[in-house]
């Protein structure tokens, strides 16, 4: 009798322990609500309360947000969560709930696709419980993680309606296709993996031709909203748009370089090959992760070193037992790094994260084949080795993460209290001026002080986008967000980082602290010149 209901219980044990890791100190360790989260959460407030964004368009496909036109889903799936928690960062991020308790039961389905091994995917839905390189994501209302989730729910209906030819099978993985479109960019070029995949299994394992047209139809309906909108981000995102890349070509050139050997395709393709093999080091995925704070910190690996070593045992023993679909699982894998290769940024996670899928799979694979009728010792050496390193991860997120003052920066701490502090003064000052250095400062403002959309929606205006696709908001209400060059300008408060401020300067002025780090300096002048 236990043994029949063995598996979902440990599912649902493997689930709890997923969304117990996701609410535990959810607003603590991730140390301040970002400028992404802040705008999706503003804009989902908006069109909770008018109908409208935040610049006033009606339910829009498209959120411009700071010029860079963010795809709508995480917006849309946060207003129950906004109407339930407030506009709070429990609101914004409690967003992520649901798929945070159902993405190792949908990891299990898949591994259970591919092998119908039990023991496999639990051991897979596991990894996935455990490994801050998708979880940190999972913590933050980030698009990518959602659209990850939706991605593997789409690879599984895939498989099922491989082995089992359901029209509802179809109809459901083609919206979840189509869903994860409306999630983050990276998404369409998993789309054309799909769509590689159909033409494939049309024509090879007489897969309903009908299928193919049906899926592309969603793929062109998406495209549709593409034109519409006209998103300049992700052009501006690719690496052979960047001034960079065009400045190291005429560099080689004028150091007597020939234009036949450095030209964009050549260089492209050794920067883009470099780039890609990245991914797949043990710097990334073991040591540092992502460069940027928010999504990785030397100390919190991706993934354990046990989990690396076992990829390349399990990709030994997918061929080794010449399993089935082993083609798939390693182009799932291989094609995972693609899209955050094709951008100039530094090694991401956010676009690269479904890579953490087909590693959970093949990992788990090697585990159960290389442990298959070995002694208990091995079994408590393994065990534990992964424990102690999984552990440090964890420990090193929660308790020193967020006291990092780089974390604290990266995450765009101290709008909070820079929010409070203006709600405490906001009459006794006719302006405030607030560095805008350090990102978007309005949208922490709007967001904290929960500004009226009814209102600000009349007084919104952006700035033309910068190189990197990003506009700016110069003003709105009392906040101008640049600083004046008279420090002095009677009856106004001037908001800057410790730069901006001389020494002398900063002796008549207030801190806001987080921790031990210092974030603002605040110049108070009152109606006559200090």
């Amino acid at each position: 009798m236990i043994k029949k209901y063995l598996t979902p219980i440990l599912l649902i044990i493997i689930s709890l322990l997923s969304v117990g890791l996701f609410l535990y100190k959810m607003n603590v360790s991730s140390p301040a609500l970002n400028a992404d989260e802040a705008t999706n959460a503003y804009d989902a407030y908006s069109i909770l309360k008018t109908g409208r964004d935040q610049y006033g368009n009606f339910m829009p496909l498209r959120f411009k947000s700071f010029g860079d036109y963010k795809l709508p889903l995480l917006t849309y799936l946060a207003i129950p969560f906004i109407k339930i928690f407030g506009l709070t960062e429990t609101g914004i991020r409690m967003v992520n709930l649901p798929f945070v308790l159902l993405f190792p039961l949908i990891i299990f389905l898949l591994t259970q696709e591919l092998f119908n091994k039990k023991n496999v995917s639990l051991l897979a839905a596991f990894f996935s419980t455990f490994a801050p390189g998708l979880q940190l994501l999972g913590h933050q209302a980030h698009e990518g993680y959602i659209t990850v989730f939706f991605l593997t729910l789409s690879f599984y209906l895939f498989l099922k309606f491989f082995n089992k030819q359901s029209v509802v099978n179809f109809l459901i993985f083609d919206l979840c296709v189509f869903i994860s479109l409306f999630g983050y960019h990276f998404s369409r070029l998993w789309a054309g993996f799909c769509f590689l995949l159909f033409l494939y299994f049309v024509f090879k394992k007489n897969l309903p031709k009908w299928s193919l047209v049906v899926f592309m139809s969603a793929i062109f309906l998406f495209g549709i909203t593409d034109i519409v909108y006209k998103p300049t981000r992700i052009k501006n995102l690719l690496f052979f748009n960047n001034l960079g890349f065009s400045l190291k070509i005429n560099e080689l050139r004028s150091e007597g370089g020939s234009r036949l050997v450095y030209n964009k395709l050549t260089v492209g393709l050794k920067d883009l090959s470099f780039e890609y093999l990245k991914y797949f080091s043990p710097q990334f995925l073991v040591i540092n992760g992502d460069e940027n704070p928010r999504f990785g910190f030397p100390g919190i690996s991706p993934i354990t070193a046990f989990e690396y070593i076992f990829i390349f045992i399990g990709l030994y023993y997918l061929f080794k037992n010449k399993e089935k679909l082993r083609y798939l699982i390693l182009l799932m894998l291989l094609f995972s790094p693609l899209s955050a290769s094709l951008s100039w940024n530094s090694e991401s996670i956010t676009r690269s994260i479904f890579i953490f899928i087909p590693i959970f799979i093949i990992s788990a694979y090697g585990v159960i084949n290389l442990l298959h009728k070995k002694s208990i010792f091995l079994y408590l050496i393994l065990t534990t080795s992964y424990l102690i390193l999984s552990f440090y991860s964890w420990d090193f997120y929660f308790n020193h993460y967020p006291k990092r003052a780089i974390v604290l920066r990266g995450w765009q701490a101290g709008y909070k209290e820079l929010a409070n502090y203006i709600k405490t003064n906001y009459n006794r000052y006719d302006k405030f001026y607030i560095t805008k250095k350090n990102g978007q400062p309005y949208i922490f403002l709007l967001f904290y002080l929960q500004y009226s959309p009814d209102k600000y929606q009349k007084e919104s205006s952006l700035s033309s986008p910068d190189e990197y696709g990003f506009g700016q908001v110069e003003k709105f209400d009392k906040y101008i967000f640049n600083l004046p060059n008279d420090k002095n300008i009677k009856n106004s408060v001037i908001v800057g980082f410790p730069d901006d401020f001389s020494e002398v300067e900063k002796l008549n002025t207030k801190k806001i602290k987080i921790g031990t780090e210092e974030i603002f300096y605040i110049k108070e002048s009152a109606t006559t010149t200090l």
